[in-house]
């Protein structure tokens, strides 16, 4: 049963398998249309779902295109976290990130992490 202060952070690490994207981006969006908070961290190689047009024709084999999954995210008011030093090695800039996308460091990954339901990916 969730509360009103019900917070959840997801971890995407990889963008190997189109389902290890889906999944978090599902989850996520029924927090977000239960009236819940959701925080999607992008780390490693899963910076790459961060970069404009990167997961626009990516299907996932069990569930919705990743890119409608990620536009429903954006749309419903999820937030984007992303590792700067991954993103750097991974060719996302501020020049082709999408929306609603926020450099998260360390510190700031400690801080929002902080009272979340935490799962990952």
């Amino acid at each position: 049963m969730t509360t009103k202060t019900d917070t959840y952070f997801y971890t995407l690490s990889t963008i190997e398998d189109p389902d290890r994207i889906a999944v978090p981006l599902v989850l996520a969006n029924a927090a977000l249309a239960m009236g819940q908070d959701a925080l999607l961290w992008l780390t490693l190689d899963g910076v790459k779902v961060a970069r404009q047009g990167a997961m626009d024709t990516l299907i996932s084999p069990s569930f919705s295109a990743i890119n409608d999954l990620l536009t429903q995210f954006i749309e419903a008011g999820g937030k984007i976290g992303i590792c700067p030093a991954c993103a750097n090695t991974h060719g996302v800039t501020k020049e082709n990130v999408i929306e609603n996308a926020d450099w998260m460091g360390a510190a700031a990954v400690q801080e929002a992490a902080l009272g979340r339901h935490i799962m990952s990916f």
